[in-house]
Parts: structure tokens; C-alpha cells; sequence
């Protein structure tokens, strides 16, 4: 982790709107803290400030509060740490078979709920079967996963087939007590007060909805130890103004978002309190990248695709909109956060020249003077660029690559869109570049390394699904039929080099994030996927003056 105090000298200060959040008031009781004998909570506490629209307690009906109860309340097996590979929670080790089909889970001992029920393998078990069985959002685990049996303080899952992503899954799935959800039919709809009740290194306190504050307290009874804060609390705000207004003026710690990025211009007035540090880390997704079409039009072209590549200043999007926090990304798509980098893959190149000449090669030239280039039938080439109108920071970028465009004699058109119909288009190959965001979770999803986004045979709202060659399907389905690392490390660094060779897409910049906190706390454990300085591991390593 590094600190950085820097001046950034091309950002403009923002009006801050003291805003705070507003909705109908909601207290709702600690089950665990209010049993007799409750220690007493000890004197650290952490206010953190989110604009994440948290909206009741049930980490099945409400995503953000899911992800927050996995950060507090809720263990999984295992986590992601900060090297970015598996590491032990729950389970405190894990053996996989060599065909992938069997993964066993030692669980750690002396842990328990925070009713003080005893956490058993078999609630392990439970959990697993429940989300296959009854959670209709972890639909993905009923053609996976067999069966789950126990054997002493083992929990074995046996795959109906190889399923070489199964770790990175179970990151997310937090286990709940049987003795609470067993005659829970419909978790999505269960409103008792218990629902908050895990094992996790924090109880549930209260939720005031009126004021916008979570409150959690240190489980002194956590099988790791107690956490090194006694006293959680999450503030939620409606706008990013109303939360830099309230951590400048010390209201809140820190700031906490899942998979997102703090927006630079917010920076100087942070900066201008004097009482603020930030904390820096490689961004693990793709904030900016272009997708192509690969079905029709000049785009389906490789080596226009590769003029295309060479056309844009890529330095200039790294500067300008991400102020100078970016760098330049390579052909391989993802930042070397991810394992398994492949350092071989070359590093994408600004040379207009160089792309005028392909251009040229391909018979796109400017017959009339005007230019802009004509293509071999003496018609007007003229791309369609869809992007997200209501992403300002996507909407800069587009606008600035097809200004590069035009420089070597491309002409386009911008198609600005919501986000439901930018999805609607993006499925019909209605474009011929697509600009999308790519989130740290979903470039480790499906065969990993942002694969997801590209593999033909994929759904979803913000995928691509443009490539469907056999060489990179098959170089997929062979990283999804492992699980043993030595055989993923050379599938992952094969993809890299596939996205290269093929170019279905391209990051147009990487990004250093940036977690704002207030001077006087210290020692922060950075967290990729979870909220930066806010996860799991800072529990048990920040500190205060």
C-alpha cells in the first residue's frame, strides 16, 4: 500500500452539497448484543461514509447490504486477499482433486454464531445446499454441485463436472446458521430479526434508516480474535458531495465502496482540509474499455481493429479524464493485479502513422480531399460508437476517441444511451465500437482475466459476448475444467495473449484508486474487491493515534 498526498493541479474543486441521506426512520434490534452478559464495547470506533443505496437488513433481498454483511456479520470459506489468491477464513484449508470434481473444506474449530450456538461442518453443508436449493440468485450452483457431505470437520463437495472457478465463487457465499433459515422456504422474503445473526468479526447493533447509519460491534468472541475497532459504523449519504463534505469536517473516517473507483474530483477539497491521507492500489478492473464488433462492418477486420488500436492516445485518456492516475494498458486487457500477469503481451501503442498506413493497406483513403477516408466502395467510412450517456466519465472517453478517429480520417457517430437501451443495442451488434466498464468481480468471472466479457456463449447485461473463435472457447473451457493452480497459471496467461492476437476489445486505460482517510489512522490492509481500506483484513491491522 502507498500513501499518497499529491496536489493535482488539473482538477477543478467541487461545491460541496452537505446532502445526508433521507428515508423513512427504521430501528431494528441486535439479537446478539442483547442477550445478558454482553461485553462491553471497547473504545475504537470507525465511522465510514458510502453513497451505496443500503436499504434494509436482509443480506438475501438487498445486494449492497449482502456485500456488507460479508465484510461484518457474515464469514465465507475463504477470501481474496491482498496477493490476490485464496485465502483461508472458515475453512482453514482445502484440497481439490485432479480432476477438479472434489473440493474439500477443513473448517476452523471453536467457531460460533453470535446467538453463542456452536458453528458446526454441517452448517457448512446447510449453507451450500441452501443456496443451490432455495436462493434463486446462486442459480449457477444447481448444475455444479452435486452433492455436500461431511466427514468429521470436513465438508466435501462433489461437481457434476470440473469447475476450475469454484474458489473465486465461494469468495461471495457467506455461511448462515441451519438452526435460523432451515424452515426458511423464500429467503428473499424472511423478515425476522435473526436474519442478521452470523459468525462473523462483528454483531448487528441497529439500522436507524431516518438518520443512514448501520452500527455493528466487535464480536469478542471471533475465533481469529477480536477485531482492532470495537465499533463499526456505516453512514449513508445521497451524494458523493454530502460524504467529502463529512469526512472533511471529521464526521466520517474513510469512505467505502465495493468494486468502485473514488472520482478525482473530489480530491483537492479532501486535499485542502489538511486532515486527509489516501491510500493508493492498482485499480483491478477496466474503468474505460472498447469493445468491437466482430460479426460485420470494417470492424471485423483484425488488422482494422489494429489500426484502430494504433489511433488513439492513450496517454492523453490516462491524463485528462483520470488525471493522471492512469497508465497505458497492454493488449492483454487486464492490470498486473490479476495473478498470473502475462508481462509478454505487448503494451498498446499510440502511432497514428502507423494506423494511416493500415488504413491505407485495407483501401480505406480519402478520395475527395475532405479528410476522411472513403472505403474500397468509394463510400463514406463511418463508424457507430455506442456508449453510456449516463456515465459521464464513459461519455468523455468515447467523445476524445473519436476525436483520434477523425485525426487519421475516421469518421463516427456517437450514440449516447441510458442503460437499458444500451443493452438492448449492445445485444443486436447494433454498433461497430462499444464502450463498456469492466468491474474487478466480472474480470475474474467465467474462465477469469475479463474472458466473461468476450466468450461468444456468455449472457448478461454487461458482457460482449463478440468472440467466438475455437481457439479461445476451447483455451476458456479448458481454465473452467481446472481448478489446480499450476494448470491455471498457463491458461491464464494464454488468454492474455488470445486477447491480443484476436483483440475482441481493448482497455483503454488502468487506473490507480484512490481511498480517502482521515489523518491519525494507520495501517491499512488494501482490499481490491471489497472496499479498499474498508474489508475484512483491516479489521485486524488498522490502527489509530
Amino acid at each position: 500500500m502507498r500513501i499518497l498526498k499529491p496536489v493535482i493541479a488539473l482538477l477543478v474543486a467541487v461545491t460541496l452539497l452537505a446532502t445526508s441521506a433521507a428515508c423513512a426512520p427504521e430501528q431494528t434490534p441486535s439479537p446478539a448484543r442483547d442477550q445478558p452478559g454482553s461485553p462491553e464495547p471497547r473504545d475504537l470506533i470507525l465511522r465510514v461514509g458510502t453513497t451505496r443505496d443500503l436499504r434494509t437488513t436482509s443480506k438475501f433481498a438487498d445486494y449492497w447490504y449482502g456485500v456488507l454483511s460479508n465484510l461484518t456479520t457474515h464469514d465465507s470459506l475463504i477470501k481474496l486477499g491482498p496477493d490476490m489468491l485464496p485465502t483461508p477464513w472458515l475453512a482453514r484449508d482445502w484440497t481439490i482433486s485432479e480432476d477438479s470434481m472434489t473440493f474439500t473444506f477443513t473448517i476452523a474449530e471453536n467457531t460460533s454464531w453470535h446467538d453463542g450456538t456452536p458453528l458446526t461442518p454441517r452448517d457448512v453443508q446447510f449453507s451450500i445446499e441452501y443456496y443451490r436449493d432455495r436462493d434463486p440468485q446462486a442459480g449457477w450452483m444447481q448444475e455444479i454441485i452435486e452433492s455436500v457431505t461431511v466427514d468429521g470437520n470436513d465438508v466435501v463437495l462433489h461437481l457434476t463436472r470440473p469447475y476450475g472457478n469454484l474458489l473465486t465463487e465461494f469468495m461471495t457465499y457467506s455461511i448462515v446458521p441451519e438452526h435460523i433459515w432451515a424452515d426458511v422456504e423464500k429467503p428473499l422474503e424472511y423478515e425476522g430479526t435473526d436474519r442478521v445473526i452470523g459468525s462473523g468479526p462483528f454483531t448487528f447493533v441497529n439500522w436507524d434508516q431516518a438518520a443512514g447509519r448501520y452500527v455493528f460491534e466487535a464480536n469478542d468472541d471471533y475465533f481469529q480474535g477480536p477485531p482492532n475497532v470495537s465499533r463499526v459504523e456505516f453512514h449513508v449519504y445521497r451524494t458523493m458531495d454530502a460524504l467529502v463534505m463529512a469526512l472533511s469536517r471529521g464526521e466520517v473516517h474513510t469512505w467505502w465502496d465495493y468494486s468502485g473507483e473514488f472520482p478525482y474530483t473530489h480530491v483537492p477539497p479532501l486535499q485542502d482540509s489538511g486532515k486527509i491521507d489516501f491510500a493508493t492500489a492498482m485499480f483491478l478492473g477496466v474503468p474505460a474499455a472498447l469493445g468491437f464488433n466482430l460479426d460485420e462492418g470494417p470492424t471485423a477486420d483484425l488488422d482494422f481493429r489494429k489500426a484502430v488500436s494504433l489511433a488513439i492516445n492513450y496517454q492523453q485518456i490516462a491524463t485528462l479524464v483520470y488525471a493522471g492516475y492512469g497508465t497505458v494498458p497492454t493488449y492483454g486487457f487486464v492490470p498486473p493485479t490479476h495473478p498470473h500477469f502475462n508481462e509478454d503481451v505487448p503494451q498498446l501503442t499510440y502511432n497514428t502513422q502507423q494506423a494511416a498506413a493500415l488504413l491505407d493497406s485495407l483501401g480505406y483513403v480519402d478520395t475527395n480531399g475532405d479528410g476522411l477516408r472513403e472505403g474500397p466502395d468509394d463510400r463514406k467510412l463511418r463508424l457507430t460508437l455506442l456508449t453510456r450517456g449516463d456515465m459521464p466519465g464513459t461519455l468523455r472517453v468515447t467523445e476524445m476517441v473519436a476525436a483520434d478517429l477523425r485525426a487519421v480520417g475516421i469518421d463516427s457517430n456517437v450514440r449516447a444511451l441510458d442503460s437499458s437501451t444500451w443493452v438492448a443495442t449492445k445485444d443486436a451488434m447494433e454498433y461497430d465500437l462499444v464502450f463498456f466498464r469492466a468491474t474487478p468481480w466480472g474480470t475474474m468471472m467465467h474462465a477469469s482475466h475479463g474472458s466473461g466479457y468476450f466468450d461468444s456463449r456468455r449472457t448478461g447485461a454487461g458482457v460482449l459476448h463478440n468472440l467466438n473463435a475455437a481457439e479461445y472457447l476451447d483455451a476458456c473451457d479448458a481454465r473452467l475444467s481446472t481448478a489446480l493452480p499450476e494448470e491455471q497459471q498457463g491458461l491464464d496467461r494464454e488468454l492474455q495473449q488470445l486477447h491480443y492476437e484476436f483483440l475482441p476489445g481493448m482497455a483503454l486505460v488502468w487506473i490507480e484508486s484512490l481511498y480517502p482517510y482521515r489523518e491519525g489512522w494507520d495501517n491499512w490492509t488494501i482490499d481490491h474487491i471489497y472496499g479498499g481500506v474498508v474489508n475484512s483484513f483491516s479489521w485486524f491491522s488498522v490502527t489509530k493515534d
